[in-house]
C-alpha cells in the first residue's frame, strides 16, 4: 500500500513541477524533477513486480483449492436406467453422482453453502446433469427412513422439494415430518403411506449403499464426477467431502475444458 501511496503523490505532484510558476533555470528544481521521475520508474517496475507476485499467489492458491480424487473405473448404466433422481439435461457433457446422508451435518453444509451456486452455474446451463444416490450411515439410526421417504417422494414427481425439506429439518427427522411434507407438497397420501412400508423402496436405498461401497464410498458428501459418452461414465473421479464451489468449478471446468483428458 506504502508504494501505491507514493506513486500516486508522485504523480500528482509532477505536473505541479513541470507547469507551476518558477523561475527559468533553476538547477535545483530540475534535479528534483529528474529525481522525481527516476522514482516514478522505479515505482512503476515495482508494480510490475508485485503484480506478477500477485498472479502467481492467486495461481497457488487456485491449486491448493483443487480436490483430492481417485479416478474410478468407466462407470456403465450410471443413471441405473434413468431411475435415479435427476436434475439437469441428459445430454449434458458431464454427470454428477451425489451420495449422501439427511442426517449428515456436511452433507448439510454442502447443500447451504455449494448446491444452490452449482445448480444456477452448471446444472441449470445444461452442463452438468446432477444424480443422487442414498448413503445412509449405520450411527444415524434416522438416516434411512428419510431416504425411504425422499424415494417415495420420487414416485410422486416431488423428490426435490421433499429433499430439501429434509435437509433443511434435519433435527425433525421422523413419520411426522415425512407426513406433513408429503401434505404440503399436494401428494397422494395414501401412495405416499404405502410406499414407506414398501420392501422394494428400502431395497433400492440398500443396493445404493452397496454401490456406493463399491466404488470405496465410505463417508458422506461423496460425488463421482465424470464425462458422459455414450451412456457411460467416463473414468469418473471419486471426490470425497462438503467441498467448496470454488473446488469443483475448479475440476468441472477443468473436465469442460480438457473433456478428452483421463488420468
Amino acid at each position: 500500500m506504502l508504494i501505491y501511496k507514493r506513486l500516486f503523490i508522485a504523480l500528482m505532484l509532477t505536473p505541479l513541477f513541470i507547469t507551476g510558476c518558477q523561475p527559468q533555470n533553476d538547477a535545483q528544481l530540475q534535479q528534483e524533477i529528474t529525481s522525481l521521475k527516476q522514482e516514478i520508474t522505479q515505482l512503476k517496475s515495482d508494480m510490475v513486480t508485485i503484480g506478477n507476485q500477485v498472479k502467481d499467489i492467486h495461481t497457488i492458491a487456485m491449486r491448493s483449492q483443487k480436490p483430492q480424487y481417485k479416478t474410478l473405473p468407466t462407470q456403465t448404466n450410471f443413471n441405473d436406467d434413468g431411475r435415479l433422481p435427476l436434475l439437469g439435461d441428459t445430454a449434458a457433457q458431464l454427470a454428477i453422482i451425489e451420495f449422501s446422508d439427511y442426517q449428515c451435518p456436511y452433507c448439510k453444509r454442502f447443500i447451504d453453502q455449494t448446491f444452490t451456486k452449482l445448480k444456477s452455474n452448471y446444472i441449470d446451463t445444461g452442463k452438468i446433469q446432477y444424480l443422487t444416490r442414498d448413503f445412509p450411515l449405520g450411527f444415524h439410526p434416522k438416516a434411512k427412513g428419510a431416504a425411504i421417504a425422499a424415494n417415495c417422494s420420487l414416485q410422486q414427481n416431488a423428490y426435490w422439494p421433499m429433499r430439501d425439506s429434509l435437509f433443511k429439518n434435519m433435527q425433525q427427522l421422523d413419520d411426522a415430518l415425512y407426513q406433513q411434507t408429503a401434505s404440503n407438497l399436494s401428494l397422494d397420501m395414501t401412495m405416499f403411506a404405502d410406499c414407506l412400508i414398501d420392501e422394494t423402496v428400502s431395497s433400492k436405498v440398500d443396493q445404493d449403499v452397496a454401490y456406493g461401497s463399491s466404488l470405496g464410498i465410505r463417508g458422506t458428501p461423496s460425488f463421482v464426477i465424470g464425462r458422459v459418452e455414450n451412456g457411460q461414465l467416463i473414468s469418473p473421479k471419486l471426490v470425497v467431502g462438503a467441498q467448496s464451489y470454488q473446488t469443483f468449478a475448479l475440476l468441472i471446468d477443468e473436465l469442460l475444458a480438457n473433456p478428452q483428458k483421463s488420468d
